[in-house]
């Protein structure tokens, strides 16, 4: 979903599906060191769900399909071919010669078992959600499972695959380059808390050493069997909290990031820094969320206008956090993945008359009661949120005050809500049913959905209309006409989408960022010295 300004030699190495050569092409040890800004737990594939895991994660495992990084487009890498004739049963052939770092062959057995284990309820992996489409996946769940295994994934032959679903999904091939479908090796399963810290990979790059909350380092795999093989030998990651890490990217012990907001005018305009800058639209949505489940006034259609209109998104992202973030105007990324198309949100257009307006006509808001904006504690999404909450109270006179908590998550499922919510949608997998599906699909008219308890039939058909779909391209319409329903109901309030931006070294080149987790692709960037 990146159409970024990569050079002509970047492009062609998508194109070739090649990163640099053997070890005999190699800088003869260069590195490249780089931040982490997300506390990362673990790199369990089937457990890791943020930027800076599946960053990590993208060099030292190899899926059954990778994503060109200018298009999105999913295609073959460990997977030989990826079939189907109804949309329903799926076969994945595997390629031979892949194996993991310890020798274990990756083939349909490896897959086979990770995915087990991600679907498994009580194994309690971040991404055992991805796996709700196949069949067998109810009788896994719950405190009691009454099976430990798919019975919609069947190891045909060590080469095969073969998937069943619950119900047809057009769009099935294009998640499997997901970090949730990853093979493991039976000895990480053997000890899962060992391979945690220390991944057994199949990928380019094999983890030496993880200094958990200071710092992670991989080196180059001697016996890596892929094509795309990237041209230095090392990679040290320095974990941060905070935006401290630019002070040493201008110190020269980084060689990629971005400024903090309050430095962003002066890198963007400084010649030197920005001819080393790249940039791009993102995968991330940040929207505001509205617990209708408390009925008035959040399940008033006009209130949620109300509020839409009278957020100011150019200029909060002008003051808070620019070059970040662009304003969105509609419910999926425009132009980065299939079906995804600017302007579907009418009432995202800044309009403090018509705001005020829409709020009368919805009751009002109780005088001397403060709206709570509940939010994760995390710096730039308070400041961010502030700038909204002040928005909201200049334009529609509305006193608010902000509920940063380390809870966040477990609190919006329980509806442990007052007030609306920073809500935020990073995509997994290029559609735009990723987008809709699971963030506003529920299979319950009187409860609606577990966040915001919204609920519409004619939404739920359009997406169970799409994942029937004959092909992708008519998945992608209806997806585009469930987005209607959804606009049509203003069932949340997009407010930005994430702008992936990066300055890197004068050691790099051929530099292009991930649409998906926004850091550099590792595999294609090359070193200099």
């Amino acid at each position: 979903m990146a159409r970024l300004a990569a050079g002509l030699t970047a492009l062609a190495l998508v194109v070739t599906g090649c990163g640099g050569g053997d070890d005999d092409e190699g800088d003869g040890g260069a590195t490249i060191r780089l931040p982490l800004s997300q506390d990362v737990e673990t790199l369990l594939p089937m457990d890791s769900n943020v930027g800076d895991n599946i960053s990590v994660l993208d060099v030292v495992y190899d899926g059954l399909v990778r994503y060109d990084p200018q298009t999105t487009k999913p295609y073959n890498y460990v997977a030989e071919d990826v079939s189907t004739t109804d949309n329903r049963v799926w076969t994945i052939k595997i390629k031979d010669g892949f194996e993991f770092q310890n020798g274990e062959p990756v083939d349909a057995e490896a897959f086979a078992r990770a995915w087990n284990y991600a679907a498994y309820g009580p194994n309690a992996m971040g991404n055992y959600y991805f796996f709700e489409r196949f069949a067998g996946y109810d009788a896994m769940q719950g405190e009691e499972p009454t099976a430990k295994e798919l019975s919609g994934l069947k190891v045909v032959d060590p080469g095969t695959l073969e998937v069943t679903l619950k119900a047809p999904f057009a769009g099935f091939s294009t998640m499997l380059g997901y970090t949730g479908f990853f093979p493991v090796a039976q000895e990480c399963l053997d000890d899962v808390d060992a391979c945690a810290t220390k991944p057994i990979g199949n990928g380019p790059f094999e983890i030496e050493e993880w200094d958990q909350g200071q710092s992670l380092t991989a080196v180059r795999w001697a016996d890596y069997s892929g094509e795309e093989t990237p041209d230095y030998d090392r990679i040290e990651w320095r974990e941060y909290s905070g935006d401290s890490d630019w002070a040493d990217f201008e110190a020269g012990d980084l060689d990629a990031t971005f400024p903090p907001p309050a430095e962003w005018d002066r890198a963007a305009n400084d010649p030197e820094l920005s001819s080393r800058m790249v940039e791009g639209p993102g995968a991330a949505l940040s929207y505001v969320g509205f617990p209708m489940y408390l009925g008035k006034p959040f399940d008033d259609i006009e209130f949620r206008k109300a509020i839409s209109m009278a957020i100011d998104r150019d200029s909060i992202i002008e003051k808070v956090a620019p070059g970040r973030f662009v304003a969105a105007d509609s419910w999926v990324v425009p132009d980065g993945v299939p079906g995804g198309v600017a302007g579907t949100c009418e009432f995202c257009t800044f309009d403090p008359a018509a705001a005020k307006a829409a709020l009368k006509k919805a009751g009002g808001w109780p005088k001397g009661k403060k709206l709570t904006i509940h939010l994760g504690e995390d710096p730039e999404s308070e400041a961010i949120f502030k700038a909204v909450g002040d928005s909201i109270q200049l334009n529609l006179g509305i006193p608010y005050q902000l509920d940063p908590t380390p809870d966040y998550f477990d609190r919006r499922t329980a509806r442990d809500f007052t007030g609306i919510m920073r809500a935020n949608w990073f995509a997994d997998y290029p559609l735009n049913e990723n987008y809709l599906a699971p963030v506003y699909g529920s299979g319950d008219p009187k409860k609606g959905n577990e966040n915001f308890g919204y609920y519409n039939a004619e939404f739920e058909k359009l997406i169970k209309e799409g994942d029937a779909a004959p092909d992708l391209e008519a998945a992608v319409t209806k997806y585009q006409e469930a987005e209607k329903v959804i606009a049509s109901d203003m069932a949340s309030a997009p407010v930005a989408f994430g702008n992936n931006v990066m300055f890197y070294s004068d050691r790099l080149d051929d530099v292009v960022l991930d649409p998906f987790s926004g850091e550099v692709e590792l595999r294609l960037v090359k070193v200099t010295d």
